[in-house]
């Protein structure tokens, strides 16, 4: 009895056990029938489009480069010597000739008193050498006058001549003195001046290089200052574009450091030949000093020199980069299909296309994201 009711127990266990093995495959089965439904079921995205169209573009020329103050100067010691005052900072706004900073000068300020003491000297023996000259004068026309009556002796006559021209030649000499005296004072007072360092334009100090104490030298710079009252952007041309353009040409500059803002400028000069490297003509934009523009921000500048007709476009919104090569989603009978068009320069808000699209062309331009080639679509608006 016992064995009997020991193989009713494992056969019930056993049946139980595979009746619940059955019902986990087939639940299994049904998440996966499921599962397959879901993955099965169409996925619709929803896209607008606009029509790839023939548009009027002018023809431009970009150039990249930093915006300049039109001068900047550094400012370097005339002279080498220790620092013992700087007036100006950072920032400061400065006219041409002010002091910015001073040198140790103690023993050219003493210069400058001996050689004017010396030019005094020099003048007074001048006017000495002057009176000497009109005593001399006066005395050689009493002798001439003794001597037209007989009354004097060759002799002595010719003495009073003599004396009459080196009083002459004495005046002569004494004013070669006072020459070189205020020459001699010039020079020790620019000495002097020199211990001053000035700056040679009126602008703002953008760099302060020395302090107090510091040894001042004419090899380096103590200041920069820049005028910005008005700007500069530098930058290159092809070697095609430059005969089409000419000073006086308006330009539209765009800096990175101020998105969304244009401003406006004159090509002011163009070099008429091309750098050996590059082949590529040097040219300068002048630009009006504006709110928030300030030297070495990154500008973008585009001139325009004339138009080209019927250039196929596509709004620039419509090509994106997949594989690091531009491409366009074309829809065609709720399908999406992925396009490599050979594009071409951007203007605006358009890219001009060269090749693989044609006018009419519908080009998704906003929803292509997770877009896929064949992809089905709904066209929600152009």
């Amino acid at each position: 009895m016992k064995s009997t009711a020991t193989i009713i127990v494992v056969v019930v266990t056993i049946v139980g056990l595979g009746a619940a093995f059955a019902y986990r495959i087939s639940e299994s089965k049904a998440r996966d029938a499921q599962a397959k439904a879901v993955t099965d079921k169409e996925v619709i995205t929803t896209v607008r489009t606009a029509q790839v169209q023939k548009k009027d573009l002018p023809q431009v020329v970009q150039i990249t480069g930093s915006v300049k103050a039109t001068n900047e100067v550094f400012v370097l010691p005339k002279l080498p010597g220790r620092v013992t005052r700087v007036l100006v900072d950072v920032g400061a706004v400065v006219k041409a000739g002010d002091v910015l900073a001073t040198l140790e000068g103690v023993d050219m300020a003493l210069r400058v008193k001996q050689a004017d003491a010396q030019l005094q000297a020099t003048k007074a023996g001048l006017e000495q050498a002057g009176v000497q000259r009109e005593q001399a004068k006066r005395g050689f026309e009493r002798a001439r006058a003794l001597r037209e009556k007989g009354a004097m002796s060759q002799l002595d006559f010719e003495n009073a001549e003599t004396g009459d021209k080196l009083a002459s030649v004495g005046v002569q000499a004494a004013e070669a003195q006072v020459a070189l005296a205020e020459a001699n004072l010039a020079l020790t007072q620019k000495a002097f001046d020199d211990t001053r360092i000035t700056t040679p334009i009126a602008g703002v100090v953008t760099k302060k290089l020395v302090n107090v104490g510091a040894m001042g030298n004419p090899a380096s710079p103590a200041f920069a200052v820049q005028d910005q009252t008005s700007l500069k952007m530098e930058g290159t041309v092809p070697a095609s574009y430059a005969p089409r353009l000419k000073a006086g040409m308006t330009v539209e500059v765009t800096v990175d450091e101020l998105p969304g803002r244009t401003f406006a400028g004159t090509v002011s000069r163009l070099s008429p030949t091309l750098e050996a490297d590059t082949r590529r003509a040097a040219i300068e934009v002048a630009l009006a000093p504006a709110e928030g523009l300030l030297p070495y921000m990154f500008g973008r500048a585009q001139i325009a020199f004339g138009a080209t007709s019927d250039v196929l476009v596509v709004p620039s919104a419509a090509v994106v980069s997949i594989g690091g090569q531009p491409a366009v989603y074309i829809v065609a009978s709720n399908k999406a299909q992925l396009v490599r068009p050979r594009v071409g320069s951007k203007h605006q808000d358009d890219v001009v296309i060269e090749d693989g699209l044609s006018v009419g062309d519908v080009v998704v331009v906003s929803g292509d994201a997770g877009l896929k080639d064949g992809s089905t679509v709904r066209v929600s608006g152009t």
